[in-house]
């Protein structure tokens, strides 16, 4: 996958404007925590705090796959970096499943709700204003609850069970074998002007075609990759800047544009790559990603915004 930080579950703050302040000319808008929702995040950080009283506690450096945007709807995201991540919550704990999550939001929740009430004067209807907040925090909840849901839904692809390290890329070019000090990723990006194909190589097959080359005896890679898989193709002599992902016969079933983003070829616009007809001067290269990473590392823009119409005017705001 392209972004391989760890993803984890956690209770994410849903902050919305709870009334005015006064600032030094004029009234300010007052957000709060309204509600929480269960959220899978990409863990940036554990860090350990220390008290004066010699204990200790964690925190954690998150981002969440949707956040708040100016145009009322939740925009996709990933963790972008200026020096420091500069798209990130701090959190209190993290979880590796939904429902640990859920029962540390519920719990959240429920002290929240009884923030709403336990303030409120001795009256004779006490007992009906209470039921009164704790009917208007759960119609709140109730519809955050929908955007849970589709962050959720959405993200499928953050897979919780499926991290693992990027590898460099092994590149076979005129008869030299060489490790990239890039991954695939990496190398997708400046190598617009190359002619490639790259196969889809096993673990194991990785790790045998690495000590061939740290043995500097390359004669047996042709055994070691023959049930490799071809999985990417690109010919900039045919003036085409798109990258085609192909399957073992050289048909084309996606291609990323120049934009990065992955488009289907499901009207087969794209003819078929002859796979034979690959001379020489086009680069090999192998790499463990398969086809399925590919596809689902550039497949976000396809749930790039999620537009709940029962959520209106609310707004996550960074914590630090």
């Amino acid at each position: 996958m392209k972004y391989n930080y760890p993803i984890k579950y956690t209770a994410m703050p849903i902050i919305e404007q709870v009334g005015w302040s006064y600032g030094l000319n004029e009234l300010e808008r007052d957000y709060d925590v309204v509600c929480y929702i269960v959220s899978k995040c990409y863990l940036i950080s554990d860090k350990i705090k220390y008290k004066e009283d010699g204990k200790t506690e964690h925190e954690y450096e998150v981002v969440f796959p949707y956040q708040k945007s100016q145009y009322h709807n939740w925009k996709r995201v990933i963790p972008t970096f200026n020096n420091k991540c500069t798209n990130s919550n701090t959190v209190e704990k993290v979880f590796d499943t939904y429902e640990e999550a859920l029962e540390f939001t519920n719990e959240k929740n429920q002290k929240l709700c009884a923030k709403t009430w336990s303030y409120l004067p001795y009256s004779k209807d006490l007992n009906h204003q209470i039921s009164q907040k704790i009917q208007e925090f759960n119609n709140k909840l109730s519809k955050y609850k929908l955007l849970e849901q589709q962050i959720l839904t959405n993200t499928t692809n953050l897979n919780p069970k499926n991290i693992k390290k990027l590898s460099k890329l092994i590149i076979n070019h005129e008869g030299q074998t060489k490790v990239l000090s890039s991954t695939l990723y990496e190398y997708l990006n400046y190598s617009t002007y190359s002619n490639y194909i790259i196969y889809s190589v096993s673990k194991e097959q990785y790790q045998k075609l690495l000590m061939l080359l740290t043995n500097k005896d390359t004669s047996n890679i042709s055994s070691i990759i023959k049930t490799a898989t071809p999985i990417l193709y690109h010919n900039y002599q045919a003036n085409n800047k798109n990258i085609l992902l192909i399957n073992k016969n050289g048909n084309v079933l996606y291609y990323i544009n120049e934009r990065g983003t992955l488009i289907s070829n499901d009207n087969q616009e794209l003819p078929n790559v002859l796979l034979s007809a690959i001379d020489n001067k086009t680069e090999i290269s192998f790499t463990t990603e398969t086809l399925e990473d590919i596809i689902l590392s550039f497949n976000q823009d396809k749930y790039q915004y999620i537009t709940p119409t029962a959520i209106s005017e609310s707004v996550l705001k960074r914590t630090l």
